[in-house]
């Protein structure tokens, strides 16, 4: 590819204007954007309270329909997650 220029080589010649570049605020812009109408997009950042955990580990079984069904049932009735169920059950609390 030596010796091949593609029409490049002025893009070196090119300087940018005085005064402007990072230096501009980000009000100055969204008052710019504001005339015509246009809002300011900067995203609202969503703060969120994490509980304290412990690791997690996956647990795949197979189990026959019945059985499983007899193990969904209280977590539909519940509204409860299956680790919770899991953790009763671990505990000897079976339920119902």
């Amino acid at each position: 590819m030596a010796g091949k220029h593609f029409g490049f080589g002025k893009l070196a010649n090119i300087k940018p204007d005085a005064g402007t570049g990072p230096a501009s605020s980000y009000g100055k812009i969204d008052a710019i954007g504001a005339r015509p109408g246009f809002i300011a997009c900067e995203l609202v950042q969503r703060l969120i309270r994490r509980r304290p955990a412990e690791p997690s580990a996956n647990l795949n079984i197979r189990s026959s329909i019945t059985t499983f069904t007899r193990f969904l049932q209280p977590c539909e009735r519940n509204r409860m997650p299956y680790s919770q169920r899991v953790k009763e059950l671990a505990e000897g609390g079976g339920g119902d």
